[in-house]
């Protein structure tokens, strides 16, 4: 599991106005939270931000140095949520959580798929039914995302979370919930002509 550093400054400051002018200063308001300990107003640069999530996969665990900590005290955070504007284009504030590396944490891995499957092949259609999953597991322990070959899958096969195998992670989804399935081509209708009682006199009359 990937671990990055970043900085962030501590903020006595809260409301509206004062995110308005921290983001025209180039900082990002941020809250710190986590079990059994005090929620902590932060600020992040906005432009250390883009450079380390620009190509940044999922669930990657952040070691936070917060001005006023000492240097030894990095606390190991996760994104919890992101509040961007109405364009999704800035980024309003974010949500870390604090996690601790001996206790597990539940969170979404995404399904990377590979191949192509004999049944599309055959002209079947592939069925997505999840894109990612809820796992629980320890912060180190989180996978990037969940490979599948879809190769050997011909029509009317599918895949289950059951089919799913990873050390020390624990599923959270069902075992029965079909993550992908080949399903038959549609047939399309043929459309039956049907003669007009107009049409019938015009060629009797031809």
């Amino acid at each position: 599991m990937e671990q990055v550093l970043i900085k962030a400054d501590r903020r006595n400051a809260t409301g509206k106005g004062v995110a308005r002018k921290l983001r025209g200063a180039g900082r990002i308001p941020a809250v710190l939270y986590g079990t059994n300990i005090e929620p902590v107003s932060i600020t992040i640069s906005a432009r250390d931000w883009e450079h380390i999530t620009r190509h940044m996969k999922r669930n990657v665990i952040f070691n936070m140095e917060i001005q006023e900590d000492t240097a030894a005290d990095k606390r190991p955070v996760m994104v919890k949520a992101i509040q961007r504007n109405g364009l999704g284009t800035v980024i309003m504030h974010i949500d870390f959580f604090q996690v601790s590396m001996e206790h597990t944490v539940e969170v979404e891995v995404p399904i990377h798929l590979t191949g192509k499957a004999k049944g599309e092949v055959l002209g079947g259609i592939i069925d997505i039914h999840l894109r990612s999953i809820r796992v629980e597991c320890l912060p180190d322990q989180i996978p990037e995302e969940i490979l599948f070959d879809i190769s050997e899958l011909d029509i009317g096969d599918s895949i289950h979370v059951s089919d799913i195998s990873l050390p020390g992670v624990k599923l959270v989804e069902h075992g029965e919930i079909a993550i992908l399935s080949i399903i038959p081509p549609t047939v399309e209708e043929k459309r039956v002509a049907v003669e007009t009682p107009e049409a019938s006199v015009e060629e009797k009359e031809e």
